[in-house]
């Protein structure tokens, strides 16, 4: 080889480590930060567990008043203009007016939902088609009309307040709470056999910090989902909740051996902790239902 191939050869490979190295070091500095450590608080006995404290999932609007609903990513719901939503010259909340329609669409076509065995699929259609009748169907209604919807379908709490020995799940909606042990109690041999739409919950922590709240003792006047999701009064619910750095990772199990043929795992949520100290839940309003019964015609379906 001339001395100008390997002069060439050379500068080919100073200029290939140098490529390598500058992509490596791009990558590097692209890489995400490590997620924030999980702070810890005294559990029970005085060991320690993750500090659940706190209002999880909320949206803020101005002054620090918490808004808690998850469903949305803003705090205005109106900000989306145009598209399908202005048909007809529709805007603000008008755009809006097919709402039940459009989640109703959506929810019965979701994939993940609960296996019934095939004897009670026809009790959900009922319930499922008659929700919003009233009258002589009132017996289908939708509990969510006397603002009833219970374990699991009120879904994840909206603030949680800990103790050494148990924890408080608070719950804007309806101004609802629950509060459970967290000492690996079991459920209690008497009070597990009461009936209530929240049941009775014990929670334990496992030994990588995820705490599990199992409840059990329903009353079987509640719905799983909004879709006529029934169930006995010897369904089991299981809620997991780890904390990862910042966010909350909330499961829902539910067991009936009586309506489903397995388990329906409902899915996982991330909830990232409100971080404004001056934030707090509102209190809600009294529920009063005056419309239950009262459609136009309440055997028509979105």
């Amino acid at each position: 080889m001339t001395l100008a191939l390997k002069v060439a050869a050379t500068a080919a490979a100073i200029a290939s480590v140098a490529m390598f190295a500058g992509l490596a070091s791009a990558q590097q500095a692209a890489a995400p930060a490590a997620p924030a450590a999980t702070p810890m608080v005294a559990g029970p006995g005085g060991k320690q567990v993750p500090d659940l404290n706190g209002i999880w999932g909320g949206n803020l609007v101005a002054g620090g008043t918490s808004v808690v609903d998850s469903c949305k990513t803003v705090a205005d719901a109106f900000a989306r203009e145009g598209g399908r939503f202005a048909y007809q010259g529709r805007s603000g909340s008008q755009q809006w007016v097919t709402f039940e329609q459009d989640c109703g669409i959506g929810h019965r076509g979701k994939l993940n939902k609960p296996i019934y065995k095939p004897q009670y699929w026809q009790d959900v259609r009922l319930h499922d088609y008659y929700a919003n009748a009233g009258g002589e169907w009132a017996d289908y209604a939708d509990p969510d009309w006397k603002a009833v919807d219970g374990v699991p379908r009120m879904g994840a709490p909206n603030k949680i307040v800990q103790t050494p020995n148990e924890i408080v799940f608070l719950y804007q909606t309806s101004n609802i709470f629950r509060i459970v042990p967290i000492d690996c109690r079991p459920w209690d041999p008497v009070m597990q056999y009461d009936q209530t739409p929240m049941g009775l919950a014990v929670g334990c922590f496992l030994a990588d910090g995820t705490l599990v709240v199992k409840s059990t003792a329903f009353s079987d006047g509640t719905w799983l989902d909004w879709n006529g999701y029934v169930h006995s009064n010897q369904m089991t619910v299981t809620e997991t909740f780890k904390r990862q750095g910042d966010n909350l990772v909330y499961n829902v199990l539910v067991e009936d051996p009586v309506y489903l043929m397995q388990p329906w795992s409902i899915g996982q949520r991330s909830l990232a902790v409100q971080k404004d100290p001056t934030a707090q839940l509102l209190q809600d309003v009294p529920f009063v239902d005056r419309s239950l019964g009262n459609l136009a015609d309440p055997s028509y379906r979105g």
